[in-house]
């Protein structure tokens, strides 16, 4: 009988979304710089905890799992030197984050497929902000067309939330 106990715990785990977040915070770990490999470990932990928190604690504690995460996050990206790469990781990281959110095992299953139109509104912001950064050289010209991008950027997101049939596809 412990059984399927057991594989329900499995399979409230949801793999994929854990992984990715776990990737995307143990990299970002790397690249904070901390001496001794503390950043990936601690990334590591601070995912791992808010797993077992999320399967394995009641539901009065299992909604304090992101915490360990964003604490982790947090901790690396303030360590994190600035740069094109360590601010996209940074950037991967987050939406890491969101989309596992969005997972979560007190959900229906397909919750993170179900959350991609809302995760691609920071998406778009990170993708504009990155491009930004790296393609328009420094000045006073290039920060009118950035502006321009995020003013386009704000009529989409404008659009997106006029028509909630087209942003939000999760059910009732």
């Amino acid at each position: 009988m412990s059984s399927p106990a057991v594989s329900a715990r499995l399979r409230s785990l949801r793999p994929v979304s854990l992984a990715l977040l776990l990737v995307a915070a143990t990299y970002l770990g790397f690249l904070s710089g901390y001496p001794g490999g503390f950043g990936p470990v601690l990334a590591a932990a601070g995912v791992v905890l808010a797993a077992g928190l999320r399967v394995g604690a009641p539901r009065s504690v299992a909604v304090f799992a992101p915490v360990p995460v964003l604490v982790a996050l947090g901790v690396e990206a303030v360590a994190a030197p600035v740069g094109f790469g360590t601010e996209l990781v940074a950037g991967l990281a987050g939406l890491a984050f969101l989309v596992w959110l969005a997972d979560d095992p007190s959900r229906p299953v397909g919750g993170a497929a179900r959350s991609l139109p809302t995760v691609a509104v920071p998406a778009l912001a990170l993708g504009i902000a990155w491009s930004s950064a790296l393609f328009l050289p420094s000045g006073a010209v290039p920060l009118g067309v950035a502006g321009g991008l995020l003013a386009l950027t704000l009529a989409v997101v404008a659009f997106l939330v006029g028509r909630p049939v087209v942003f939000d596809q999760e059910e009732g």
